[in-house]
C-alpha cells in the first residue's frame, strides 16, 4: 500500500497535470471559434467554383493535361495531419482511411505527400515513400503557401511523375465531432450538373478554364487545410476536456485514499500510545 507522503505527491502531480490540460482546452477553444468560421466561409466559395466550372463544360469540350485519366500505377496520396498531439484519434482515423486505401491498390507504387508531422512519423516507419513534407498548417497555412504547394502536386501530375493524386484529412463537423474523407484531386473530374444551360463567353470556355480549374484546385486543398486545422483544436479541446475531468476524478480518489491512509496512521498511533499506557500501568 502506498505511503501518505507518495499518495501526496501524487495528488500535486495530478493537480499540475489538470492545470496543463485545462489550459490547454481554453487556447484550442479561442482558436477553434476562428478556424471554424474559416471553413465554414471556404465551402460556399468551392461549391460556387465547382458549379461555375460544371455549368462551362455543358457547353465545351476541354482539352488539359489536368483531365488526362491514365492507369494507376503511381499514385500519390496527399494525406493533412497535426503536427502535435493530445488531439485524441484525429489523426489515427486519417491514417487507417489512408491504409484501407492501400490495400485497394496493391500494384501501384504509393508515395506520400505529407501535410503535417504527424504524418511524416507515421508513414515513414511503416516503410513508405514519403515525397515531400510541409510543416504546421496551423501556422503556415495561408492561401499563398498552399498555392504552392497545389501548383508543384499539379506539375507532378503533368510532368506523369503520378498518375493519381488523392487527398485524405479530416472535415470539421463539430467540436465533439470529425469525420475523415478522401477525394481525388487528380485527374480533375468535375461534377455532372443537371439541366442545360447556354451562355456566351467573353474571353472564350476554354480560355476560362485553363484559369478557373487551376483556381480551383488550388482552393480545394485550401478549404482541406481549413477544415484540418478546425478539426486539430476541436479535437484537442476534446481531449482536454476529457483528460481535465480524469484528472478531477483522480484527485477525488487519492485524496479519499489519503483521508484513509492518515486516519490509519492516527489509530496507529493511537494503539501504541495506549499500548504504551497500559504497559506502564501493568
Amino acid at each position: 500500500m502506498a505511503t501518505l507522503k507518495i499518495i501526496k505527491k501524487r495528488i500535486v502531480s495530478v493537480k499540475n497535470t489538470q492545470k496543463i490540460t485545462k489550459a490547454m482546452k481554453l487556447v484550442s477553444a479561442a482558436k477553434l471559434r476562428r478556424a471554424t468560421e474559416k471553413a465554414h466561409s471556404s465551402r460556399p466559395y468551392e461549391e460556387e467554383l465547382l458549379h461555375m466550372v460544371s455549368s462551362i463544360l455543358q457547353d465545351v469540350e476541354w482539352k488539359s493535361p489536368l483531365i488526362v485519366e491514365r492507369p494507376e500505377n503511381k499514385v500519390a496520396f496527399v494525406v493533412v495531419s497535426t503536427d502535435r498531439g493530445l488531439c485524441g484519434s484525429l489523426n489515427t482515423n486519417n491514417f487507417k482511411n489512408v491504409l484501407k486505401r492501400v490495400s485497394e491498390l496493391p500494384n501501384s507504387k504509393i508515395q506520400i505527400i505529407a501535410l503535417g508531422k504527424k504524418a511524416n512519423d507515421f508513414f515513414r516507419k511503416r516503410g513508405f515513400d514519403v515525397h515531400s513534407v510541409y510543416l504546421d498548417m496551423a501556422r503556415n497555412g495561408n492561401f499563398a503557401f498552399i498555392e504552392s504547394i497545389a501548383k508543384k502536386i499539379r506539375e507532378l501530375f503533368i510532368d506523369e511523375t503520378f498518375d493519381r493524386v488523392e487527398v485524405f484529412y479530416s472535415r470539421f463537423e463539430s467540436a465533439i465531432s470529425q469525420k475523415t474523407e478522401t477525394f481525388t484531386l487528380l485527374p480533375f473530374v468535375p461534377p455532372k450538373k443537371e439541366g442545360q444551360t447556354s451562355f456566351i463567353y467573353e474571353p472564350a470556355a476554354a480560355e476560362l478554364l485553363d484559369s478557373l480549374v487551376p483556381m480551383l484546385l488550388d482552393f480545394r486543398l485550401f478549404r482541406v487545410v481549413l477544415e484540418s486545422v478546425a478539426s486539430e483544436y476541436g479535437a484537442r479541446m476534446a481531449a482536454m476536456d476529457s483528460a481535465t475531468r480524469n484528472a478531477r476524478d483522480m484527485i477525488e480518489r487519492l485524496t479519499l485514499q489519503r483521508n484513509r491512509a492518515r486516519q490509519a496512521a492516527i489509530t496507529k498511533e493511537l494503539m501504541e500510545i495506549i499500548g504504551g499506557a497500559e504497559a506502564l500501568v501493568a
